[in-house]
């Protein structure tokens, strides 16, 4: 959540870190070798993580029961894009209540274990022992999939979450990727 200074130096994230040499070698050949978008910058934390606000970011599609799902009938009908949208999720969320709308995953697990997708239970310990500060009251979810045109999740749901989390004073956004 903090934003990178003029006197600290700026670094761009590698997404094919933990890839593996085999995985880095079979998306790459169907991705542009030049990404389609601005870096992204990496922003150093401001205060040591155990004494941080938490919050957790999925890319499961998750929503509240209740509360508006995501739109599969999109992604049904245009299977290499996902609805870019993004959902606001409860701390004491758990399987019973949400729902999981992504048709590029097996939702079952999710359904019966919400860590799968959205680790709040580890969270809670990591708090519990004073590895976080605290976990903060809300969560996000987005639909990861979104085939070649991610510009709506960058341009207006990503800074909508970013500043929902502003709002909470989250210092720490995790990314649960599913």
């Amino acid at each position: 959540m903090s934003s990178s200074t003029s006197d600290s130096p700026q670094r761009l994230v590698d997404p094919w870190r933990f890839a593996g040499n085999f995985l880095r070698n079979v998306l790459s050949s169907q991705i542009p070798n030049e990404p389609n978008h601005e870096p992204i910058p990496w922003a150093p934390l401001r205060k040591p993580v155990s004494q941080s606000k938490v919050a957790l970011v999925s890319t499961a599609g998750l929503s509240m029961k209740g509360d508006a799902p995501f739109d599969m009938e999109l992604e049904r009908k245009r299977p290499t894009r996902g609805d870019p949208s993004w959902r606001a999720l409860r701390a004491d969320a758990t399987s019973e209540t949400i729902e999981a709308n992504h048709l590029h995953i097996d939702t079952g697990y999710i359904l019966r274990d919400l860590n799968v997708a959205l680790p709040l239970d580890r969270l809670r310990e990591f708090a519990g022992a004073g590895e976080i500060g605290s976990v903060a009251d809300t969560h996000y979810s987005i639909m990861g999939y979104q085939g070649n045109d991610s510009s709506e999740l960058a341009t207006v749901s990503a800074p909508q979450i970013a500043a929902s989390m502003k709002n909470e004073e989250v210092d720490l956004a995790l990314l649960a990727p599913v």
